[in-house]
């Protein structure tokens, strides 16, 4: 049987380490270091005034017994009580500076061969220094002999002098330490584990649970049944949810246009091979009208050529649609006006009612694919001249303009429609949102000539719209 302990031991391991990673184990490995600062900064100051009020009292009761000394009529005392009033006081000698003469108050019978090793002034004492000498008492080895002075207290006099052995200053030290960090540790830690769930259930779970989320949307993005957490909440939680919650829709949305493209796709090749049948016959049809003497027909036989390429070639591009390996653009010189005339040529016949002016810039060219500039201008034309067939206003003229703007060819093509609808202006380029329902457009139009437009370096976009009528600008690069 194989010893499961390694195994155990590596996966407790793996689990300490997950968590130290974690938002959470950071926050608790930051409360415990807050926590211990804050013992420290406490525990110093705290210290240094027990150490200072101890050697304060010691002066005290030193004082206290040379005065009782001095109230004494025959100012002689047993050397009993001299020695019990020195032994309360736990000092070996003290002596007061008055006048600038020292008066030697108490001396105990060993205190001649006592030599201070240290001395704590507190007449001169700096803000940091009190908090050293603490730290050096408490470190110093416990038969050291102290010197300290300080201002007198019951009495005249420049500063009171004791000299006595730091053991039992250490111990009283030690008792105190070990009683004040029990106490403050206890509270401190009550108060890190309150600070701790605080911010666990304020920031760490809201923000456990939308990483959740977002992992299951990673792998699911289909999925309808993760839900994303949507709070009010007016921090950059808050904020995050509502934006993953908003990106989540958006995406979902992107999806189900795809699908929808997916099976516009499958349903365009199902029809392919008809559809070129047809566009066979119709190439047949004008091969023998070529043959024909009226000049009418053979007038209008090349444009009829063109319109059956172009519309072979529009069914094949139509398939590709959307794919990432659709072919690059050729781009070339194009000559602004002839690409005009011509969509105009191709579109306008079947709209009799539409004036056409054209406010070209001589000479103007751009670097575009030709066949995508014809498509995307002819469904522009179309666009505007729809838009103005369902307006009654009597100005049925549809303005073109183009020009070099700072290395760009601009054009304009500005109708007297009624206008796009508010409420899909934003998604007006998007697949199957279509300005003009009622004319049965798949809403593929523009989707496809805002494609074309920006792979060929390019921007198509609305200008304008409202009452007065709508413009879109086609920018592409300059000749």
């Amino acid at each position: 049987m194989a010893d499961s302990r390694p195994i155990g031991l590596l996966g407790a391991v793996q689990a300490i380490s997950a968590f130290a990673g974690s938002l959470a184990g950071r926050l608790l490995g930051l409360t415990v270091a807050a926590v211990v600062l804050a013992e420290i900064m406490v525990f110093a100051p705290a210290l240094a005034g027990f150490h200072e009020q101890w050697l304060r009292e010691r002066m005290n009761l030193a004082q206290v017994a040379a005065l009782a000394l001095e109230v004494s009529p025959e100012f002689e005392i047993a050397e009993s009580l001299e020695f019990e009033l020195l032994t309360n006081a736990e000092v070996q000698r003290a002596a007061l500076q008055r006048q600038g003469e020292r008066v030697l108050l108490l001396e105990g019978p060993n205190a001649s061969t006592i030599e201070p090793q240290a001395t704590y002034d507190y007449t001169s004492a700096e803000d940091a220094r009190p908090m050293l000498w603490a730290f050096e008492s408490f470190l110093a080895p416990p038969d050291r002999v102290l010197r300290v002075l300080a201002r007198p207290r019951f009495e005249s006099g420049e500063f009171i002098e004791v000299v006595l052995n730091e053991g039992p200053l250490k111990r009283a030290m030690g008792d105190f330490a070990r009683s004040f960090l029990l106490a403050s540790t206890l509270i401190l830690a009550a108060a890190a584990t309150l600070i701790y769930g605080a911010l666990t259930l304020a920031f760490v779970r809201p923000m456990h649970e939308l990483t959740e989320a977002i992992e299951r949307f990673r792998d699911k993005p289909e999925d309808v049944s993760i839900a994303f957490p949507r709070s009010s909440r007016g921090d950059e939680i808050g904020r995050a949810q509502r934006a993953a919650a908003d990106m989540a829709e958006q995406v979902r949305n992107a999806l189900r246009q795809n699908e929808r493209l997916a099976a516009l796709g499958g349903a365009v090749a199902r029809i392919g091979h008809d559809l070129r049948n047809m566009l066979s016959t119709a190439q047949l049809v004008a091969d023998r009208l070529s043959q024909s003497e009226d000049p009418d027909v053979r007038r209008l036989l090349p444009r009829l050529e063109r319109t059956i390429a172009r519309a072979a070639g529009l069914a094949s591009s139509t398939l590709k649609y959307g794919r990432a390996d659709e072919k690059a653009p050729d781009l070339d010189r194009v000559d602004v006006r002839a690409a005009l005339e011509e969509a105009a040529g191709d579109v306008l016949p079947s709209y009799d009612f539409v004036a056409l002016r054209l406010d070209v810039e001589a000479k103007l060219a751009c670097v575009a694919d030709p066949e995508h500039l014809q498509r995307i201008l002819g469904n522009l034309i179309r666009n505007a001249a729809q838009a103005m067939k369902e307006h009654t206003r009597a100005d049925k003229t549809l303005l073109i303009r183009a020009a070099r703007m700072e290395g760009r060819c601009e054009i304009e093509i500005i109708d007297h429609g009624p206008g796009v609808r508010q409420n899909i202006r934003a998604r007006l380029f998007e697949p199957f949102v279509s300005a003009a329902p009622e004319a049965g457009g798949a809403g593929l139009g523009l989707a496809i000539a805002r494609e074309l437009t920006r792979a060929m370096g390019g921007e198509l976009e609305l200008t304008r719209t409202g009452a007065e009528g709508t413009t879109f600008k086609i920018t592409l690069p300059a000749a």
